[in-house]
């Protein structure tokens, strides 16, 4: 008899501050290529290139020993109305939701490996406590 296992717990959530479908993401794409310095959403800026993710960073996701979800912040739902997006957070089996990386932490990376550095940390930090 084989089990059926759920979700993997606790989880790492990144959500975007930009909203999901096909105007949204045109509209994306279009400010990307004309204006990238003054892009609402820091986290795309740094992660993703003008179609798609950016290998180094797909890689080093896969790497993490925990469960990814990237969310858009139109399909988030949990305390929605109180965050400031983009941010990174830890959802754990009780679906308490912790946030380790704020949006203006993230506004405040300047690289990929910046943004590296701080994920580590933030986990250490969760980690330690």
């Amino acid at each position: 008899m084989s089990k059926t296992l759920g979700p993997a717990f606790p989880k790492l959530l990144f959500i975007y501050n930009a909203d999901s479908g096909f105007f949204s993401k045109l509209t994306d794409f279009a400010h990307k290529a004309i204006s990238p310095a003054t892009y609402s959403c820091s986290l795309c800026a740094l992660t993703h290139g003008t179609f798609t993710m950016k290998q180094e960073w797909a890689d080093y996701i896969r790497s993490l020993p925990l469960e990814a979800e990237f969310i858009y912040r139109d399909a988030w739902k949990a305390g929605a109305e109180r965050m400031v997006y983009p941010l990174v957070a830890l959802q754990t089996a009780e679906n308490e939701v912790e946030v380790l990386l704020d949006a203006k932490e993230l506004n405040a990376l300047k690289s990929l490996q910046e943004l590296r550095q701080a994920l580590e940390a933030a986990l250490q930090r969760h980690t330690a406590s």
